[in-house]
């Protein structure tokens, strides 16, 4: 999802708490903040499930956030997902964020660049961006399999660099046909003038 986000044309927004991968939280109702959700109890619960503190260490009081009582209580279920706990891990879903922010950074196009060649074929979503600069430029074929089983992409005519991928096979130059497995998504630079 995240690297979808960045490949598209915009402003990418990220949630507190969503590069941790967390949940909404169950907040207690004598916690509850949120006016609609203390008025409307049980149907609605409010807003407050999902404004709960960060959670930085997993063993601090607060979870790290906070040495005072904060305005909201830390859900024990967060604290599993800590910045702290997941820095230790290179799977985990902060360092995921983390690259997919610093690619968009890496590649100018994606950050400026104008977006064309949108196609939908079933399951898979095929874009490119493209900047001009003065001189060059850059031509990126963004590539996503939005479907739990592999798909083939077509690539465009000429030579492409892959610059991210789902999966460590994609990498040199690419021609023809190239596999994205499930979830799997490319993004391939085009070589020589854009």
């Amino acid at each position: 999802y995240l690297v979808l986000l960045v490949a598209l044309r915009g402003s990418a927004c990220v949630y507190q708490g969503e590069e941790l991968g967390l949940e909404e939280a169950e907040v207690p109702y004598d916690a509850l903040r949120d006016p609609y959700g203390i008025e409307f109890w049980p149907a609605y619960k409010g807003r407050d499930g999902c404004r709960t503190p960060m959670v930085w260490e997993a063993d601090a009081a607060n979870g790290g956030f906070s040495e005072a009582a904060p305005w909201l209580p830390v859900s024990p279920a967060h604290l599993a997902k800590a910045v702290a706990t997941q820095e230790a891990d290179r799977g985990a879903m902060l360092h995921h964020y983390r690259a997919g922010i610093a690619l968009r950074r890496q590649l100018p196009a994606l950050a400026k660049g104008d977006i064309s060649a949108i196609k939908a074929d079933g399951d898979l979503l095929t874009f490119k961006r493209r900047l001009h600069l003065g001189g060059g430029g850059q031509t990126l074929l963004c590539a996503f399999n939005l479907a739990d089983s592999a798909a083939e992409c077509r690539l465009p005519d000429g030579e492409w660099d892959a610059r991210a991928a789902a999966a460590p096979e994609a990498a040199g130059t690419l021609k023809g046909t190239h596999q994205l497995g499930r979830w799997g998504y490319l993004i391939a630079e085009k070589r020589g003038p854009s």
